[in-house]
């Protein structure tokens, strides 16, 4: 496997390796090429402006004064020719420059054609090489002459070994500055990578409690964030997990030991006694709902919470809803003796939402409230709106909830007291209902007066 170090390294080095390249290339290999282009095309250019100037009227003396600028710029000489030959104009510092009459005579005759002509030859007794550049004055058969421009061209051998010295010594010094600057940034890039991967690896073994220590604004710095907010959410889960598993064996060891012992007395002592035999067999049976009834809460719950819930949101009558409801809990009204009222403002109003979730989590606040509420009280379910929402409320006036315990009666097997008859679900199942339906919720409380849970929806 290549360490990352190692990927940098090459990497660092390959590019340095291309942008050097491309120097020697362009400063060595091809530098000479390029200097010759280049001086031909400006000569070029100058030297046909120059000669459309002087065919369209240029005086001598500005002509004279163009080819001395054209002098200092390419130490370049100027003559201009008639189409019979005859010399017109000349102008040059240095006439040797202008070359041999057989090659100016060479470039006359092709100029003379009606093109621009290039030559470059050898000057025998400078040693160089000389650029002969033939531009005719006029176009086609009005044509006038010829103007021949000849400029030296530098000798550049010596400074391309110049630039093949300097360049051997950068070459050189940015290797050795690749190397260092490879190694201590790949270190600082490896350094936080290893402290994630030796994190993630702690917790694969199941240490939640790994933190991994990168101070730094960048992706990396994101990357460990990530990973600590990860090992928090894990841990959360996993005593979740550990409490789920906690309450349901607390739930489930009551009514077990309940059903087994009921059914080893039946079986050893009172399978005979018609009497005793059902009113054991009815509390095996009460204890089996309830165990039934834990389990079918728990899936419920769980199905709530997973990822791929969503609810049903259609429009329907809450009043319906709320009949309904009150007609189920008829029975234990009576034989309890709590009254169960409902209270409105309109005759009907239709919600958006899904109606066998909310019609659930009502019945979880009504059944909440006759089991904290003594014979002789009363439960009142209230409907109230506005322009937007409805409002519906679930009232009692039972023992209550002290305030200290208000912020946890929404969690899982959360009971107030040992003596609470309910499985501690029925709450939280009731909020995430409503928290995936993006409803307010709430409840206020006070203890030996009385308790309100409540919750609203939108109007279809």
């Amino acid at each position: 496997m290549k360490k990352i170090s190692y990927r940098l390294w090459v990497q660092m080095l390959l590019l340095i390796g291309i942008t050097l390249g491309l120097l020697w290339v362009l400063q060595v290999v091809m530098l000479e090429q390029y200097y010759l282009y280049s001086q031909t095309r400006n000569i070029k250019q100058e030297g046909i402006a120059l000669a459309k100037a002087y065919e369209e009227g240029m005086n001598e003396e500005l002509l004279t004064e163009k080819a001395e600028e054209l002098n200092l710029k390419f130490n370049a000489g100027v003559e201009i020719y008639s189409i019979n030959g005859e010399r017109v104009f000349g102008f040059s510092l240095m006439p040797m420059m202008m070359g041999r009459a057989v090659y100016k005579q060479e470039v006359f005759l092709e100029a003379a054609k009606g093109e621009a002509i290039v030559r470059q030859l050898k000057h025998n007794r400078l040693n160089s090489n000389i650029l002969l550049v033939g531009i005719p004055i006029g176009e086609g058969p009005e044509i006038k002459g010829v103007m021949i421009v000849g400029a030296p061209l530098a000798a550049i051998k010596e400074t391309k070994e110049i630039i093949k010295e300097q360049l051997f010594i950068i070459t050189v010094i940015l290797i050795l500055i690749s190397l260092l600057l490879t190694y201590y940034s790949s270190k600082a890039f490896t350094k936080p990578i290893l402290k994630i991967n030796e994190a993630a690896a702690k917790m694969a073994k199941g240490n939640l409690s790994v933190r991994v220590d990168v101070e730094s604004s960048d992706e990396l710095g994101m990357l460990s964030d990530t990973i600590n907010n990860l090992s928090a959410q894990l841990q959360k889960i996993e005593q979740l997990r550990k409490d789920l598993i906690a309450n349901v064996s607390h739930e489930f060891r009551t009514p077990l030991s309940l059903i087994k012992g009921y059914a080893e007395t039946i079986r050893d002592v009172t399978g005979d006694m018609k009497e005793k035999r059902n009113s054991q067999l009815s509390i095996i049976l009460e204890e089996t709902d309830r165990l039934k009834s834990l389990v079918d809460d728990t899936l419920n719950l769980s199905q709530i919470q997973s990822e791929d819930f969503r609810p049903d949101m259609v429009p329907f009558d809450i009043f319906a809803t709320v009949n309904s409801i009150m007609s189920r809990f008829a029975h234990m009204s009576e034989e309890k003796g709590i009254t169960l009222d409902m209270q409105w403002d309109k005759a009907s109003v239709v919600v958006l939402g899904d109606e066998p979730r909310i019609e659930q989590v009502i019945y979880n606040f009504v059944n909440n409230a006759f089991n904290h509420t003594a014979s002789g009280g009363w439960i009142k379910i209230s409907i109230s709106t506005n322009e937007d929402n409805v409002k519906i409320e679930v009232s009692d006036n039972g023992h209550g909830i002290p305030s200290e315990e208000l912020p946890y009666i929404w969690d899982r097997f959360y009971k107030a007291s040992k003596d609470d008859k309910g499985k501690g679900l029925g709450l939280s199942i009731a909020k995430e209902i409503m928290e995936a339906h993006n409803s307010s919720y709430g409840v206020e409380s006070i203890p030996e007066v009385g308790t309100t849970f409540w919750f609203t929806l939108l109007k279809a």
